[in-house]
């Protein structure tokens, strides 16, 4: 099969215990920023979770570069180029920063394995510097061997990103990265994450703040109760009265009309 965007989300449909979480849900992205707001409860994880494998939907075809990678597991679709990070971060706590973003480079095809076993140390030390020069990328430099639970939620939620990015993924699953952030925390995340996305990264990302939305997304995608109710420039479609109505009242997105 051949598609005209990286990633192409078609008619995807999902239901649990009889309630329809997702409903035909189209969605386009490719290289850059794409936005993916919505209330709370409207489906954006679930979405996530379906393009990451972890969700089977009821109907509906997932493409990356043109291959359907709906119906198999997350592991191979980590393996066609697909990374993601969670709500909550999912890190071994008792491993240190360094150790957890060396796991984003074992996740990855490195090397032939034999190629890899017979010159592990030179591999080993390169592949470390590769990781320690991603964490200080993101202002994290001076913790690499500290461990992961002594560190903030937000300072684990960019240990994640670095993660991730060190798949080296052709599309970037990012769920709600800014929040339990402070002000130079989210500037430590989205400077990076700019460079990516400008260097030809696909990035699809959740997230609450609108205004780092505004500043990183040409495009977003509107979800309520499961639906696409909206799609275009974050200045225009925040401004639609329906986009509006779903937040009901929602003050950051009132505040910002």
């Amino acid at each position: 099969m051949t598609g005209t965007h990286l990633l192409e989300v078609r008619g995807i449909d999902v239901s649990f215990g009889g309630v329809h979480v997702l409903r035909s849900v189209d969605l386009d992205a490719d290289s850059g920023f794409t936005g993916l707001i919505g209330p709370n409860g409207a489906g954006k994880t679930t979405l996530f979770n379906v393009i990451s494998g972890y969700v089977a939907p009821k109907a509906g075809t997932v493409l990356l570069d043109g291959v359907e990678i709906q119906g198999t597991s997350s592991l191979s679709v980590a393996r066609s180029g697909v990374a993601r990070t969670f709500q909550t971060p999912k890190l071994i706590g008792s491993m240190t920063l360094l150790d957890n973003a060396m796991l984003g480079i074992d996740g990855r095809k490195v090397e032939h394995p034999f190629l890899r076993a017979i010159g592990a140390p030179r591999t080993e030390r390169r592949l470390r510097a590769e990781a320690s020069e991603m964490l200080e990328r993101f202002g994290l430099g001076g913790l690499l061997y500290q461990s992961v639970s002594s560190l903030s939620l937000g300072s684990q939620k960019i240990v994640e990103v670095a993660r991730a990015l060190l798949r080296q993924p052709r599309l970037l699953l990012l769920d709600e990265p800014a929040a339990g952030l402070s002000v130079t925390d989210v500037e430590a995340l989205a400077a990076p994450l700019a460079e990516y996305a400008n260097a030809g990264l696909a990035i699809l990302i959740v997230e609450h703040d609108l205004e780092l939305v505004k500043r990183l997304c040409p495009e977003v995608i509107v979800l309520e109760f499961g639906r696409v109710i909206a799609s275009g420039p974050p200045h225009e479609v925040t401004q639609r009265p329906d986009v509006v109505a779903a937040y009901l009242g929602d003050e950051t997105l009132a505040s910002r009309k």
